[in-house]
């Protein structure tokens, strides 16, 4: 029975892998099958993120390849020697060792569930308490050589590193439904690759700019529903 298991569990991993090949579409939504408020965990009073800043890995790249490269030029000395290649080779493993350290930490996101604040944490330290608006998510847009257009999805807001959700795809209105479900689930706006677009959804508002600005020009909506917007309601939440 342990070895039907034993099998049966690398299998599960192999299947795990490969299903990494998926479009990030695919993936996504796998993804919130599992857990509908990936990449956040839920406990009784919050939704938590925790990730590591990707130049991490970087810098974990550079040293390898810093000190890969100083010891065969170093061992190699005799037959040639170089200023700076011995400045280079000391440079770039200074800068790994920055990279790592810098960003070494886990990065922690918390959001209310009550749709009040959000929170960024470095390790155990908090770095930036925020109203919920000020957070969001967002597709990004490029455009290749090739004419296509490739969208992902990040996680960004106020004093808060950005986070790729999911890599490139061209298929944007399915990583739009799924990063709209998201949002709903999370609390949270979303908005579109475009600057301004009905595709946005703005659960939550800046109360200063909002009531601050004359009644006719307030985007209106009703009570308790969340409202896709044009324009008006952008200045509002700017």
């Amino acid at each position: 029975m342990e070895i039907v298991d034993m099998h049966w569990c690398g299998l599960k991993e192999w299947w795990n892998f490969h299903r990494f090949w998926d479009k990030p579409e695919v993936n996504l939504k796998r993804h919130l099958r599992q857990n509908p408020n990936h990449p956040f965990h839920e406990t009784d009073d919050e939704y938590v993120f925790e990730t590591r800043n990707g130049i991490l890995y970087i810098g974990f790249l550079l040293f390898i390849s810093s000190g890969f490269g100083g010891a065969v030029y170093w061992y190699q000395m005799k037959t040639f020697s170089n200023e700076l290649f011995d400045t280079a080779f000391i440079l770039m493993f200074l800068w790994s060792l920055r990279l790592i350290s810098y960003n070494w930490q886990k990065r922690r996101i918390v959001l209310e569930k009550d749709g009040e604040n959000y929170f960024f944490y470095v390790g155990g330290k908090l770095v930036y308490k925020g109203d919920i608006h000020n957070i969001y998510f967002r597709l990004r847009s490029q455009c290749s050589s090739n004419g296509s257009t490739y969208y992902r999805l990040v996680l960004n807001g106020y004093h808060v590193e950005e986070y790729e959700i999911t890599s490139m795809t061209t298929n944007k209105p399915v990583l739009e439904q799924l990063a709209k479900r998201l949002a709903f689930r999370l609390n949270i706006n979303y908005f579109d690759s475009e600057d301004v677009s009905i595709g946005h959804i703005v659960r939550h508002v800046n109360p200063q700019t909002f009531y601050l600005k004359p009644a006719a020009k307030r985007p209106t909506g009703r009570a308790g529903k969340r409202m896709s917007v044009t324009r008006a309601t952008l200045e509002a939440f700017y």
